[in-house]
């Protein structure tokens, strides 16, 4: 569990991390001699590279795992939801045509009972 803990907190520093942060990282270990300037330029970007790369496969993570517990609870999703209103839509000026159909149908054999009288 501890691991887990660990993977999960290093990646969301990753996630969080900004080119200046990672820019004072890397100044900072550049005074105290621990890199060369060119060494730190190569860092930031390094640095930067892997906080993007953590950041898509949290995001790919997290989706998949809002995604199952969609699924688990039965909840409907905003394309299914809209795939509903589209038919809803569909079905109502259907409704609407034949309304309006009937109507005229019942107009004209009333018509023509008021003239056969």
């Amino acid at each position: 569990m501890k691991i887990i803990k660990k993977a999960f907190l290093a990646g969301v520093g990753a996630v969080s991390l900004s080119r200046e942060r990672a820019k004072a990282i890397a100044d900072e270990l550049v005074k105290q001699g621990k890199l060369r300037e060119q060494e730190g330029r190569v860092l930031v970007e390094e640095m930067l590279r892997k906080a993007s790369s953590v950041k898509k496969d949290m995001e790919r993570t997290v989706n998949q795992q809002v995604s199952t517990a969609y699924r688990k609870i039965n909840l409907a999703t905003q394309e299914q939801l809209k795939k509903m209103e589209r038919r809803i839509h569909e079905l109502e000026r259907e409704l609407g045509k034949k309304s309006k159909s009937s109507t005229k149908a019942k107009g004209a054999a009333g018509n023509s009972r008021v003239k056969s009288k």
